[in-house]
């Protein structure tokens, strides 16, 4: 028999192990293993998460059972052993679960043989399909989610504002005695005093409660609803991407980084992850205000009242709703509520217990199951936290490695807009790549001008006139363009002559210029390269020829088919042995 004692309600649940159907020997060690879980020293802290590993070793048990022979001693399992676990599950995401639950049941264990610790803890899990993990809310369903939370805490903020203000002019003597605003008062100040109401004999609220709507509606004007509170949790856990489990455990104290006077305040509280093991599950929360600037856009009418956009004005808010509670309690839980009865039989109507099921089916939101029903989501707190960090994209009581590889993973959203986003990096690379290449070409109109009049040519190309008479009479031309100067080259330092290739720098370089007479030259060594494109290895004439390519086509493209045919019967015997100088590198400096 293995005990469970939970951490949260003290309540003690027994798990019964004397039937499992494997020897002493290895019943023994089964229930030692999961008695180390269930120990204090264990992340578990719930019997519902204890109860699925409980399930797990006896599902093991059995497979143990059932093979022949059976281990009569832990270190008489093997690898079969094993695998013959594994094989009952034929679903692979229950299997993936299950031998995750048995592994975190045995991790650690010394009795294991190494065969079958081999098996256990080294065999790759199933793969999870994409449809099978948790994905982000639509924009329409997150904002019905979150519209239904801030209509509740709007009208649980303004009743108990409202209660607390009549209760407040009650003390201090303001109300008219007689009155029916004294005698709820009065009502009131019984209930924040002793935390109950006067009752009949029938458990029912007297005639005066009854007067002013009954025990519920009275208790209401003093405290959240379990319902309240779970929306006050799950707006929490939406704005912060906080999980709610421990959001809902928050404590009703904090500090401020800022002493209070700062112009962006965060509220300092202690939280617990208890799944972390006893070393690693407290740290200190931040829960931040809103920027200043959407502060002051939302202040000024620009949108939605700014409390239900910050995560520190609402928490806020719920301890200020809940400090009639506290008061009552001597609780020290940020969550305190108040249930109608107290049908659990827990001893108290008070709790800090959260449902969001609940809280879900009396809004009207289908359960998770039946998401989409009506058109109305599932609340499932997974979704939540999902869709915030999705939100926000950045890590939040997790490494950044675990938001990249776990959360942003696995979104189809944030898939789609990083695709986006690598894909319009590229295009710009291309672009610059392609501008890069670009080589200026002088059309033949432009060496008429020059003809005609030099200086006007010379101003339109960007050059000295006598640079440009030089180049169109071929007195600077290198392989298949023309040079602006030789010793300007990006290459090399000023005034020395340019090192690079005539095949590759030429061709890739801010002096080059194309004109008409060396068309020829440059279609042939086009032709030339394309034709070697099928020939070589593709990594080589990636490298090599690739580029040069490229811009002999955006050359090319200032040229009309009928001119490019012409300049193509015009290539000589010249032209060939230039090319062949070119691509055997007899022109480049040895």
């Amino acid at each position: 028999m293995v005990l469970f004692h939970e951490e949260s309600t003290g309540r003690t649940v027994r798990f019964d192990c004397s039937d499992l159907p494997v020897a002493e020997p290895v019943r023994d060690w089964l229930v030692r293993r999961l008695a180390e879980r269930a120990g204090a020293r264990s992340g578990v802290k719930h019997a519902k998460s204890f109860r699925s590993g409980y399930q797990v070793v006896r599902d093991f048990a059995q497979a143990l059972a059932r093979c022949e022979p059976s281990p009569g001693r832990p270190s008489d399992i093997t690898a079969e052993h094993i695998r013959a676990f594994t094989s009952r599950y034929e679903d692979p995401q229950t299997r993936r679960s299950c031998v995750a639950r048995l592994r975190i049941a045995l991790r650690g264990c010394v009795e294991l043989p190494g065969t079958a610790r081999r098996e256990l803890f080294e065999t790759r899990l199933p793969v999870l399909k994409v449809s099978e993990r948790v994905t982000a809310y639509s924009e329409g369903d997150w904002q019905r989610i979150m519209t239904a939370l801030r209509r509740d805490v709007r009208q649980c903020r303004d009743r108990i504002r409202g209660g607390l203000r009549l209760l407040e002019r009650f003390r201090a003597g303001e109300l008219e005695p007689g009155s029916a605003e004294a005698e709820l008062g009065y009502l009131l100040d019984i209930f924040a005093t002793g935390g109950d109401l006067p009752r009949g004999r029938d458990g029912g609220g007297t005639p005066e409660v009854k007067r002013h709507g009954g025990v519920v509606a009275v208790m209401r004007m003093l405290s959240l609803s379990q319902q309240e509170a779970s929306a006050f949790a799950l707006l929490l856990a939406a704005l912060t991407a906080e999980n709610l489990g421990t959001v809902a455990k928050w404590p009703a104290v904090y500090r401020r980084a800022d002493g209070g006077v700062g112009t962006l305040p965060v509220a300092l509280v202690e939280q617990r992850k208890p799944r972390r093991g006893p070393e690693q599950d407290h740290r200190v929360a931040a829960v931040e205000d809103l920027p200043v600037s959407l502060r002051s856009a939302l202040e000024q009418g620009h949108g939605d009242d700014p409390l239900f956009h910050s995560p520190l004005r609402v928490y806020d808010l719920l301890l200020e709703l809940t400090a009639p509670a506290r008061w009552i309690t001597a609780s020290t839980g940020a969550f305190v509520n108040r249930r109608v009865n107290d049908r659990g039989r827990q001893g108290s109507c008070w709790s800090d217990e959260i449902r969001v099921e609940r809280w879900a089916r009396s809004r009207g939101f289908p359960p998770v199951t039946r998401d989409g029903e009506e058109g109305r989501p599932g609340i499932d707190v997974r979704r939540v936290r999902q869709t915030a960090l999705e939100i926000q994209r950045r890590p939040v009581s997790h490494s950044r490695n675990t938001l990249r590889d776990h959360y942003l993973r696995r979104s189809r959203t944030v898939r789609e807009q990083s695709q986006k986003v690598v894909a319009e990096a590229l295009q710009e690379q291309v672009t610059k790549a392609r501008t890069a290449a670009e080589v200026v070409v002088f059309s033949p109109r432009l060496l008429s001008l020059a003809d005609q009049a030099p200086d006007t040519a010379a101003a339109e190309a960007g050059l000295a006139p006598e640079i440009l008479k030089s180049m169109a009479s071929g007195e600077r031309d290198t392989g298949v363009v023309a040079c602006r100067d030789h010793r300007e080259s990006p290459h090399a330092p000023v005034g020395e002559a340019c090192p690079a290739s005539f095949l590759n720098g030429c061709l890739n370089c801010s002096n080059a210029r194309a004109l008409p007479h060396q068309l020829p030259a440059q279609i042939a060594l086009h032709d030339r390269l394309a034709a070697l494109h099928p020939n070589l290895d593709p990594q080589t004439w990636q490298a090599r020829y690739a580029l040069p390519l490229a811009r002999l086509r955006n050359i090319l493209d200032h040229y009309s088919t009928a001119e490019q045919a012409a300049a193509r019967s015009t290539v000589t015997a010249r032209h060939t042995a230039l090319i062949d100088a070119l691509l055997e590198g007899r022109t480049d400096l040895r």
